[in-house]
């Protein structure tokens, strides 16, 4: 058998924290799925309605919930929305900028780090990004209009990206 080597520390609990000697050192433990469960767990009370302090309105009446502390963390448009202007004090905001499907996936997106970029949605959601302020998804759409570049659709590209610089 081998032979295991113990220190006066290891027999009584109380002195391996007074000792420096015996103490660990310090370490950083990280836990790389916390920040994911808390936004799935915010996203969750969102589509249920839960502690919901905002919501906003479309044009076709459709009503899109959320917890103003994380969109106004996610982007500096409700950041400015959400604290200086007179939206700051409503519960129901008024967007009348946005088409519904597109104001639902980006705050999808806010919750939840995921969006799908579709030929049918593209052309909304990158400009809908930009007002947002919502640098990822405006670079992933720019990104997904990229690769089916060619001599076919280049002009129309080229518009759609001068519009949205």
């Amino acid at each position: 058998m081998d032979a295991v080597q113990t220190s006066s520390c290891e027999n009584d609990p109380k002195p391996v924290l007074k000792n420096n000697k015996c103490a660990p050192t310090p370490t950083l433990i990280i836990n790389n799925l916390h920040s994911v469960r808390i936004l799935e767990e915010l996203q969750s009370q969102r589509k249920n309605e839960v502690l919901c302090d905002v919501r906003f309105e479309t044009d076709d009446g459709t009503i899109v919930y959320g917890h103003k502390i994380v969109l106004m963390v996610a982007s500096s448009y409700f950041r400015a929305m959400l604290s200086n202007f007179d939206e700051s004090n409503k519960d129901v905001v008024n967007i009348r900028e946005l088409d519904s499907t597109v104001l639902q996936l980006l705050v999808d997106y806010i919750y939840t780090g995921e969006i799908i970029v579709t030929k049918e949605n593209v052309q909304d959601l990158l400009p809908a990004a930009n007002i947002l302020q919502l640098d990822f998804v405006s670079a992933a759409c720019a990104k997904f209009l990229q690769k089916p570049l060619d001599a076919s659709n280049c002009l129309g590209v080229r518009a759609l990206a001068d519009l949205h610089n």
